[in-house]
């Protein structure tokens, strides 16, 4: 059975299965639920010092809550409708899109997260420089250079 990590009950006290299931219906076991809760705690542990002006702990905590619901998610595609009406017919909860994108809970962590590092998980940096044809004139590039 999976049980919480040290650091989320430390963190997060009141952070448990029976809390993820309040915004997420789930029939996972809580040692299942466990598990997404303490991804969550790794998930946010570049963030935790970086939260003091949008509600420190407690900011933290509701981050970690939703993630973990983000990671349920994303194992178990939550349906937000059926029809059987002659044919069979599922719309699932969540969107197209990667990482946090792909759920709205994996939205909510973002926009909980003042600091905006959560936003910038997965996302690599590209530097673009424009140059106008005149400061061209006298470059050659190489073989090495592509």
């Amino acid at each position: 059975m999976a049980s919480l990590v040290s650091g989320v009950t430390t963190a997060c006290p009141n952070l448990d299965a029976d809390s993820v299931k309040e915004i997420i219906d789930s029939d996972k076991t809580d040692a299942q639920i466990n598990n997404f809760i303490n991804m969550a705690y790794y998930a946010t542990i570049p963030i935790a010092d970086k939260l003091d002006d949008c509600g420190g702990s407690d900011a933290l905590c509701q981050i970690m809550q939703v993630l973990a619901a983000h990671f349920l998610t994303m194992w178990e595609r939550q349906a937000k409708s059926e029809s059987v009406a002659g044919e069979w017919s599922i719309t699932y909860l969540g969107r197209d899109g990667l990482g946090l994108d792909a759920s709205l809970y994996g939205q909510q962590a973002r926009v909980l997260d003042c600091s905006g590092t959560l936003a910038k998980l997965g996302l690599k940096g590209v530097l673009m420089q424009v140059a106008n044809y005149k400061q061209l004139e006298d470059v050659t590039l190489t073989e090495e250079d592509y």
